[in-house]
């Protein structure tokens, strides 16, 4: 069948937006007396703490008001009470965030037929001097007293949060080191070096008022050198409301906090908490220590002939120094190392860097695929560290994490000083980085607020991969009766064991992004490797890999988006116990990539992980962007093309996704589960699914993608009339309508809402019922809480089709946690298509009236123009 170039919509009509519908309800909770007799106790507490608190700092620096940092925990969620809490000075209001997953008890429950469904609430975070908690506690007891007293205007929102509260307490000292993986890495670290310093971050409450930030940090640095320790290096990131310092300590007096002495530097108030330094790494899934024999060389005249390019970059890799003169990348990299990471960077560990450079300008090797037109823009944020028995690839343990991003993405878009913007024509950022220490957990991290703020600023897509959990599958059998199963059996058990401990396999930060495309892996490669007795090949069908970070993301949006192969993860049998533990190694299955050898530039290997999915994403990317520029070229927009291109390949990256045959592997893992439980699980482990990359490059005789773009005020809306062929009507015809919005949102960090603007789109119009909605596709109302709504409507019954065949697709704009301040920039992708074979010139029935439509637009912009006699 031919292939057909995409179509571009001419300019939408201006409407107002539609309704939006769903949202949550507010939880049942107890009478105020009953409130008054489980919080009692809570406050007595808190008063307490503060109290302790303020003699500390008394004792410690006399004459200091302290302030104090106040958590306040409920059910459900107060909206706005950011505003509330002006009417008592001395509060500052620090931020909100989701809480997720509480579990319902006599008090508080659903107020629908389920009563046993866990909740979700809301974590308020106040910075308080003693006079402001007094009026509000002061405040409470008033209320506890007399349930029906009036609360002036104003002050109504404390009524709610007094009805909804849950817990209410001082961060303390446990607060800053419980859960970030603090006192493990120091714990390491003396194991390591017991003799050396030790270097971390400590990240400060971010105060807006730049005269209290310098103060804190000016007190934190006082109590770093009364230690003996010393301040390496500040960050400081107003636009996501982020403040972080990076400490070095003697060994001592790390060993002191270990040993739960009350070292002044961890009672601090100013800190929020403590995270390790250089964690922040790819955790590939091989052993980096064996010795590479199981690897392949190639001297084929394609791998040893050098790419000539007409095009700027379009993609821009931030990870690793790779082997530029690899034959598999000899040629095809623009590598920009402005600190001079090479001069400590030996050939044999520039492994990372390597293989995702290999699988974003070639792909998986096995498959034999082309290179990229354009070459691949390399910046280098990590470099081996020698703290590490392996010297793994991490970020530097000299600079603050977000600092070395900031500064890279700055660079390419922005120049250093006095210097030119060093790559102005990148699209997309492929950032394969985790955090092992954040697992997603309903509040965002200051990298993931990073990549949100710096997309939407610079008009860049990232991609991001999910994260690695390398970490044994521990199934319910025994490890000799699961030996006995069937090879179905195996895999259902398998899956539902790794279902069972998704909260240990939680996206890692910044894969939590909204704006970024956040890729998971499949267990799929096309490699053909021969098992060894012992070994487990889970999956004989492509399925979701048991590695890759689950989701779902902020406010329970689609997270991953979508999902790559990434390689299959054979596990060991287990013998005497029930844990399958992963086989690392660069032996297959896995994709082949380049590989850094000592004696060879030819070498490559076998590897898997979310981060060869992510590369895999980037390099579809490029090849659609191809697409894109020549199709924009063609109509005379290149500067539509520079301003639109970064969403409109979010938008037609995801386009081709969908779940496919994995609806119905997972549905009969499960048990044939209900449809929304199905979604569910669906959803958090592959996002909207696996996309095909080739249905976002071409149209076919029964297939049209159409492109429209633009950017929407706050109540403003945009609706785009799809033409609908004249056989589609009065005939029971299967037909399929895919249509994905997406665009990049402000965020605001202190918001529980984050995103400053919601779009989403809806099928309008007398025809809108040409199609229904799939079932086999994420739910209707969790697809419009992200950046980037993707929807599958199909179905063949009867239609009855109005004479102006039009179907009616509107884009809606309105403000969410903050004001629009300029009209918000959006890409639509729009696919309507029936099955092969039909006698339906579908795709020059729409080409046709779309350039009609076009030429009518530009003979009335031209009548618009002559003068009136």
């Amino acid at each position: 069948m031919s292939r057909r170039p995409l179509l571009l919509f001419p300019a939408p009509d201006t409407s107002s937006p539609s309704s939006r519908n769903g949202g949550g309800g507010t939880p049942n909770h107890p009478s105020v007396t009953r409130q008054a007799q489980r919080l009692g106790p809570k406050f007595s507490r808190l008063e307490l703490a503060l109290e302790n608190r303020r003699v500390e700092v008394q004792r410690d620096t006399p004459g200091v008001d302290p302030e104090y940092t106040v958590v306040i925990e409920t059910y459900g969620s107060v909206s706005d009470f950011f505003k509330a809490i002006k009417k008592i000075e001395g509060l500052e209001w620090l931020g909100e965030h989701e809480l997720r997953g509480l579990e319902p008890d006599d008090d508080f429950y659903s107020a629908g037929s389920d009563r046993d469904k866990p909740l979700n609430g809301q974590v308020i975070l106040m910075l308080s001097d003693r006079r402001a908690i007094n009026e509000l506690l002061s405040l409470w007891r008033n209320y506890g007293q007399n349930p029906n007293m009036q609360f002036m205007r104003g002050w109504a929102k404390f009524r709610d949060l007094f009805r909804l509260l849950k817990d209410i307490r001082y961060w303390d000292t446990q607060d800053r080191l419980r859960n970030t993986g603090i006192l493990e890495y120091w714990q390491e670290r003396l194991e390591f070096e017991p003799d050396q310093p030790v270097r971390f971050e400590a990240e400060l409450w971010f105060r807006t008022n730049e005269s209290k930030r310098n103060i804190a940090e000016e007190r934190i640095s006082q109590l770093t050198q009364a230690l003996g320790g010393q301040i390496i290096s500040a960050c400081c990131l107003p636009d996501i409301h982020y403040q972080s310092l990076l400490i070095e300590l003697p060994a001592r007096q790390v060993d002191l906090i270990l040993n739960q002495d009350e070292v002044s530097l961890v009672r601090c108030d100013q800190i929020m908490l403590f995270r390790p330094l250089g964690q922040m790494s790819v955790e590939p899934l091989w052993n980096n220590d064996e010795s590479v024999t199981v690897g392949e060389e190639t001297d084929s005249a394609h791998d040893l002939t050098p790419p000539e390019f007409e095009r700027a970059p379009r993609v821009a890799l931030f990870d690793g120094l790779p082997l530029s003169n690899h034959s598999d990348l000899r040629g095809s990299l623009i590598i920009d190392d402005p600190d001079n990471f090479e001069a400590g960077y030996p050939a044999q560990n520039r492994v990372h860097g390597t293989a995702m450079a290999s699988l974003i300008v070639n792909g998986d090797l096995t498959d034999g695929g082309s290179k990229l037109s354009t070459p691949l823009y390399v910046r280098p944020v990590m470099k081996p560290d020698p703290h590490t028995f392996n010297n793994a690839e991490t970020l530097p343990d000299d600079e603050l994490p977000l600092d070395i991003i900031h500064r890279a993405v700055k660079r390419i878009f922005e120049g250093d000083g006095a210097e030119l913007p060093v790559a102005p024509s990148i699209k997309v950022i492929n950032l394969s980085i985790g955090d092992p220490n954040i697992h997603f957990d309903g509040k965002m991290s200051p990298f993931a607020r990073l990549l949100d703020w710096l997309s939407s600023k610079y008009n860049v897509l990232f991609v991001v991969s999910a994260g690695n959990h390398p970490k044994a599958v521990t199934v319910p059998q025994s490890g000799s009766t699961f030996h006995e199963f069937t090879e179905d059996v195996k895999a259902v058990e398998f899956f539902k064991a790794v279902q069972n401990d998704t909260w240990a396999r939680k996206l890692l930060s910044p894969a939590e992004s909204v704006n970024a495309i956040t890729v998971g892996s499949l267990h799929s490669d096309e490699s053909s490797p021969v098992l060894r007795v012992g070994l487990y090949n889970i999956y004989s069908e492509e399925m979701p890999a048991a590695y890759s970070g689950q989701g779902n993301g902020y406010a329970r949006s689609v997270k991953p988006d979508i999902s790559m192969p990434g390689g299959r993860m054979l596990y060991n049998e287990a013998i005497g116990h029930s844990n399958l533990t992963a086989v690392s190694n660069y032996a297959a299955p896995g994709q082949k990539v380049a590989h850094p050898h000592a004696s060879a530039f030819n070498h490559r290997v076998y590897i898997r992980g979310t981060s060869n999915s992510a590369a895999l994403i980037s390099r579809g990317c490029a090849e659609v962007c191809d697409v894109l520029e020549n199709l924009f070229e063609e109509s005379n927009k290149v500067g539509e093309f520079e301003q639109y291109s970064p969403l409109l390949l979010k938008s037609l990256i995801t386009h081709g996704a969908s779940w496919g045959a994995m609806y119905d592997r997972i549905s009969n893992c499960l048990g044939n589960p209900d449809a929304t439980s199905l979604k569910n699980v669906i959803t958090r482990n592959i996002g909207y699914g696996k996309p095909d990359v080739n249905r976002a490059k071409f149209c076919l005789d029964t297939r049209a993608t159409i492109l429209g773009y633009g950017s929407l005020d706050n109540d403003e809306a945009h609706v785009y009339k799809l033409p609908i062929p004249e056989g589609l009507g009065g005939a029971d015809i299967w037909r399929r309508l895919t249509v994905t919005l997406s665009w990049f949102a402000k965020p605001c960090p202190t918001h529980m809402k984050y995103r400053d603007s919601a779009l989403w789109f809806t099928v309008e119009g007398d025809n809108k019922h040409l199609t229904s909605r799939s079932s086999c596709s994420a739910d209707w109302m969790q697809v419009r809480r992200g950046t980037l709504q993707h929807e599958v409507f199909e179905g063949e019954e009867l239609a009855v089709i109005t004479e102006d065949r039009m179907l009616e697709i509107k884009v809606n704009c309105k403000e969410n946690a903050a004001k629009i301040i300029e009209p918000v920039q959006y890409s639509l992708a729009i696919t309507l298509e029936v099955a092969e074979g039909v006698d339906i010139q579908l795709y020059q029935e729409i080409q046709e009236v779309i350039e009609e439509q076009i030429r009518e637009q530009e003979r009335a912009r031209i009548r618009a123009q002559v003068p009136t006699t």
